[in-house]
């Protein structure tokens, strides 16, 4: 009783269909992940088209609310936190891009420049800091949606390689 079997070749790989949709997944979330940056930097760009306006279309806050909030920190303690947090985030995101880390994901520097336009408003300053926020803000998240772009891009070319050198494993067999 001899029973034939099929060459290995032949066969179907167990796995295979299940492998090929997780690298799919993988591509389709790399190229969200990539798409990420230029969310937070439009988010960053609208809320700077509201600061050059000076959030004019905000109603003004009444003086229970400013009361409330106390006395605003003066323009120089503000544009100190601001020049040490874009020195921080290009010197961190240089850092990781050296070390080739994964990029970071989100809105975070968005809302941190945010923040500076709301304390410069705050404290009757926006017009005066207005371009050193904005520029701030392009530079660092620039930066940071570079490294993401870079760094997407490079982790999707691989994952569609290795896609594509298993469609060419499967047509041969």
């Amino acid at each position: 009783m001899s029973q034939v079997q099929s060459k290995p070749e032949e066969q179907s790989v167990p796995g295979r269909e299940d492998l090929r949709l997780r690298i799919e997944t993988r591509i389709r979330k790399l190229e969200r992940a990539s798409g990420n940056g230029l969310w937070s930097m439009v988010c960053f760009l609208l809320v700077s088209f509201a600061a050059f306006d000076g959030f004019s279309f905000l109603p003004e806050l009444s003086t229970e609310m400013r009361s409330l909030l106390g006395t605003p920190p003066p323009a120089e303690m503000i544009s100190l936190a601001l020049v040490v947090y874009a020195f921080s985030g290009i010197v961190r995101t240089l850092a990781r891009m050296s070390r080739n880390i994964k990029p970071y994901l989100g809105l975070m520097h968005a809302a941190f420049f945010a923040a500076f336009y709301a304390f410069y408003h705050l404290s009757g300053a926006l017009q005066d800091n207005f371009w050193a926020v904005f520029f701030a803000g392009i530079s660092v998240m620039g930066l940071e949606n570079y490294y993401l772009w870079m760094h997407s891009n490079a982790a999707l070319n691989k994952e569609r390689e290795l896609l594509a050198s298993m469609q060419e494993k499967g047509a041969e067999q």
